[in-house]
C-alpha cells in the first residue's frame, strides 16, 4: 500500500446513501441483481484464482466475501462509511475492508488485478478521479467492472448529477484509457428492485428521494442500469473521439 493523500478529505461524501434506514432489511447489498448480478460480472472477469481484486463502495463487504470464499480471489474492500465497515466486519470479522475515498486508494501502482464499482461510481463526487484512481492500480490489462444506473435518454442527465448517459460512459472510460468489452442494459433488474422496494415499503418515493428524484421526475425519466466491463489499455493506444 503507499501513503495517503493528505489533500483528500473524508468529508467529500456528505452522506452515505447507503447508511440510510430504508435500506437495512434489504439483502446483498441493496443493490439491482445483487449477487447474481455480481457473479456475472466476475464471469466477464475470469479472474485466476489468486488474482488480487478491490470492491470499490464495498458497503458491508457481501462481494469482498463472495470473491474470497466462493473465487478463490484475495479481495479488499474500499468504502468511506465507518458504518457499512464496522458491519461487515461484524459479520465476518476476518474481511479485508478498509475506509478511503475512491478519489485516492491506498494501493501502489500497477499492483491490481481488477476493480469492481457496483452501484457506486454514480454517487462518488468525481467520477472522473475515480476511474484515474483505478487506472493507475490496475496491472496492464486488469478489468474495471461496474454496474450502476445510467439515463438512456438523452436530455435527462443534468437533472442528476453523477448518472450519465451510454455515450458520456464510453467517452469518460476511453478518456482514462480503459477499453470496453462488455456492456448490458440491466434495467430490467432495476424495475424488479424497485418492485421489491415497494412491497417492502408500499411506495418507491422514498427510494427516489434518496437519489434526489422527486416522483414526478422519474416518470419523465429514462433512468436504466447498466452492467459493464473494461480493461486497462496500453498508454499508447488511442481511440477516436
Amino acid at each position: 500500500m503507499r501513503q495517503r493523500n493528505s489533500g483528500v478529505s473524508t468529508q467529500l461524501y456528505q452522506t452515505n446513501l447507503f447508511e440510510n434506514s430504508i435500506f437495512s432489511k434489504m439483502p446483498e447489498g441493496v443493490r439491482p441483481g445483487g449477487l447474481m448480478l455480481t457473479q456475472r460480472l466476475v464471469d466477464y472477469c475470469n479472474f485466476e484464482h489468486g488474482a488480487i481484486a478491490i470492491d470499490i463502495g464495498c458497503g458491508t463487504g457481501t462481494t469482498v466475501e463472495y470473491l474470497r470464499n466462493v473465487r478463490g480471489v484475495h479481495a479488499v474492500g474500499v468504502d468511506l462509511s465507518a458504518v457499512l465497515l464496522e458491519q461487515g466486519r461484524k459479520r465476518t470479522i476476518d474481511l479485508q475492508l478498509i475506509q478511503s475515498p475512491g478519489e485516492d486508494l491506498p494501493f501502489t501502482d500497477n499492483s491490481i488485478d481488477g476493480v469492481l464499482v457496483e452501484c457506486s461510481l454514480s454517487v462518488m463526487p468525481d467520477a472522473g478521479r475515480v476511474l484515474a484512481e483505478v487506472n493507475r492500480i490496475l496491472v496492464p490489462g486488469g478489468k474495471l467492472a461496474i454496474t450502476d444506473l445510467y439515463t438512456r435518454e438523452a436530455g435527462y442527465e443534468k437533472q442528476l448529477p453523477g448518472i450519465m448517459t451510454y455515450s458520456e460512459i464510453i467517452q469518460i472510460l476511453q478518456g482514462h484509457c480503459f477499453d470496453i468489452m462488455v456492456f448490458e442494459d440491466q434495467s430490467a433488474l432495476l424495475r424488479e428492485f424497485v418492485a421489491g422496494f415497494i412491497m417492502e415499503h408500499g411506495s418507491a418515493e422514498e427510494l427516489w428521494k434518496c437519489i434526489g428524484m422527486e416522483m414526478n421526475d422519474r416518470k419523465n425519466l429514462g433512468l436504466g442500469y447498466y452492467l459493464l466491463v473494461a480493461k486497462k489499455c496500453s498508454p499508447t493506444t488511442t481511440h477516436s473521439k
